[in-house]
């Protein structure tokens, strides 16, 4: 059982996550319903089949009187500003019945507080829901952080108040019906001291600052013999141009210009890092790291295990910047036809996942009905994809920031993976429940990998420029997921490292795994969102891409045992069971074996050595 701060700040984190809005018009729902062959349950069905599996009773986070509101149209799901006075004085009520022996008046209580709590988390996610979509937008970047402040002040009020109830009279009564291992850890917690409550709300301000600032880069310019540079000058035709006529001059300018957003963020970073540790040494962790991996996470393997992974990985990396980093194909991204829009993406789910197995049509039905996803192109936009959850109606969102390339479609399927899971299992309880990250990373990495067989159908004579770029872009997950760990242990183990060393230390590391710098900083570590507001949980994304490659290697031999595979992953339960032990009972290999990590990746660097070469 984690313990409650793993709870608070992942839903701190998860509010933190890029999502966004969109709506299906009539005309999509029908082509969406075309693609979707046989028949599926109403929504209904769908809830009735989910309440009819009857939750043991240290897994019930409530009676059958607060089943989920019918599933809305998302163009029908409102905001309002929450104004939190009638919820404590619910909290403090609850508190006093705490003391007493009327049992039943805590129990109706509790459901009234939980359901409450769902539609206060579901207005946090609503309203950042609109604030990812448009990060420069004043009004919902200020709801944003009054959400934020008001999710761990709600989340606390009741949760301190739940914990009076575990010490009283009622003590029983309540354990049966929210279940013991949902009282115990009631029973733990311990309410935020004030300087905990700052350090949360500076927190949030920050993280805020961070994706306001980094979305300004049309306000960077960098004077080069005599003209004015803009960043996307440098990053589009023209800095292309330069840096075949003058490669050194493409270096002056582009890091000219990064240097310039670098003193604009590096400092949000810095001061992100000493309140990260403070919250550590308050709540009595050797470091902000082992709380991360412990607690936030969930884990089952260590920091020390990590850096392991990461010096093994190492020698992946050096084979691999040797030679495929530099593949042409890389750069003919926009080549592969068609590159879908929003609608065009959510008609490919629609029509290739119940191709990988015939239940996901239901999931892909879900969606596509009631306008449960975003996936749109824009400067405005937070620059990241996410799944999240409305706790209220327990139907997940998903929020994809495009890029008009083939890897849009991974990144479709990436998330969609996601909501397939999470439509399929509700959070059991949304007061103490926390899954493993790594698993629910190898359900949407596995299905991507998965997905790569009907390239040829959707992509015709690109398939095999987006086949390289989507496995490249896989076997990259494992390499930078290694590299930002590294890094932010790094940087957390030495809190008063400079701009400057945090900039050098991030290329002596990526060099580490033999990617070329041409100088001797680098800036990258500044556009990973996750480095500012989930710190350590990169690693997730290599440990899943681990399990994933070999899911498609499973799949290149015979198809069914990969999807197999995938499926065996569906099946586990994110809640209770952990990486180390289900990756085993699947079938596929763990990092930690000797020599695993090399094994893994060979076959999927050998399938990009064929591509690159025969292209």
């Amino acid at each position: 059982m984690q313990s409650f701060i793993s709870i608070l700040l992942a839903v701190l984190m998860a509010l933190s996550a890029s999502r966004g809005l969109t709506d299906v018009s009539g005309d999509l729902r029908e082509d969406i319903q075309a693609a979707i062959s046989g028949a599926v349950a109403s929504d209904e069905d769908v809830l009735v089949a989910e309440d009819a599996a009857e939750p043991a009773a240290d897994e019930a986070p409530r009676d059958e009187a607060q089943t989920a509101p019918p599933i809305p149209q998302w163009e029908d799901v409102e905001y309002t500003h929450y104004d939190p006075a009638d919820f404590y004085a619910m909290t403090d009520e609850m508190t006093e019945l705490a003391a007493g022996e009327d049992a039943q008046a805590v129990l109706a209580l509790y459901d009234e507080l939980y359901a409450e709590y769902a539609h206060i988390d579901t207005l946090c996610t609503v309203a950042y829901l609109h604030y990812s979509a448009d990060v420069t937008d004043e009004y919902w970047t200020e709801e944003n952080t009054y959400c934020d402040g008001l999710a761990a002040d709600a989340y606390d009020a009741l949760c301190s108040a739940l914990c009076q109830v575990t010490q009283g009279p009622c003590a029983d009564a309540f354990a049966a019906h929210v279940g013991q291992e949902n009282a115990d850890a009631f029973a733990e917690y311990n309410a935020m001291s004030d300087r905990e409550s700052e350090i949360l709300a500076k927190e949030s301000e920050l993280v805020d600052q961070y994706f306001t600032l980094s979305a300004q880069t049309d306000e960077l310019t960098y004077s080069y013999l005599g003209r004015t540079w803009t960043w996307d000058m440098i990053t589009g035709f023209q800095g292309t141009s330069l840096s075949y006529q003058d490669y050194d001059g493409y270096l002056e300018v582009y890091y000219g210009l990064q240097e310039q957003l670098n003193e604009k963020l590096a400092p949000i970073y810095q001061q992100l890092v000493q309140l990260r540790r403070e919250y550590a040494e308050l709540l009595d962790y050797d470091s902000y790291a082992q709380m991360a991996y412990t607690d936030i996470f969930g884990r089952d393997y260590s920091p020390e295990d990590a850096q392991t992974l990461c010096d093994a990985v190492k020698e992946v990396g050096r084979e691999y910047y040797d030679t495929l980093y530099y593949s042409d194909l890389w750069y003919e991204s926009d080549e592969p036809t068609p590159i879908l829009d929003g609608d065009g993406l959510v008609e490919a789910l629609a029509q290739y996942a119940p191709q990988i197995d015939p239940s996901l049509q239901e999931a892909v039905r879900l969606m596509a009905e009631h306008g449960l996803y975003d996936l749109a192109i824009g400067d405005e936009r937070s620059p990241t994809a996410y799944t999240i959850t409305l706790s209220e109606y327990e139907v997940p969102f998903i929020f994809i920031s495009l890029y008009g390339d083939c890897l849009d479609l991974s990144s479709a399927f990436h998330e969609f993976g996601h909501y397939i899971y999470d439509s399929r299992v509700p959070m059991p309880n949304i007061l103490t429940s926390v899954g493993s990250y790594d698993l629910m990373e190898i359900h949407s990495t596995g299905l991507e990998m998965l997905t790569t067989e009907f390239y040829d159908d959707i992509f015709d004579d690109g398939a095999d420029i987006a086949r390289f770029m989507v496995l490249g872009s896989m076997l990259e997950s494992v390499l930078e997921g290694c590299v930002q760990d590294e890094f932010q242990r790094e940087v957390f183990a030495r809190p008063d490292m400079t701009v400057d060393e945090m900039n050098r230390l991030f290329a002596d590391i990526r060099s580490s795994y033999g990617f070329y710098e041409p100088m001797d900083v680098d800036y990258d570590w500044m556009y990973v969102t996750h480095t500012f507001d989930r710190p350590f949980y990169y690693i997730s994304y290599a440990v899943s891409a681990l399990a994933s490659i070999q899911i498609w290697d499973l799949a290149q031999q015979d198809r069914q045992a990969g999807v197999d595979a995938w499926k065996a992953m569906l099946e586990c339960d994110v809640y209770s069971d952990q990486y180390m032990d289900v990756l085993p009972r699947c079938g596929l290999r763990l990092f930690t074996e000797e020599g695993a990590v090399e094994d893994i990746c060979a076959p999927l660097i050998r399938e990009l050595d064929r591509l690159d070469a025969e292209a």
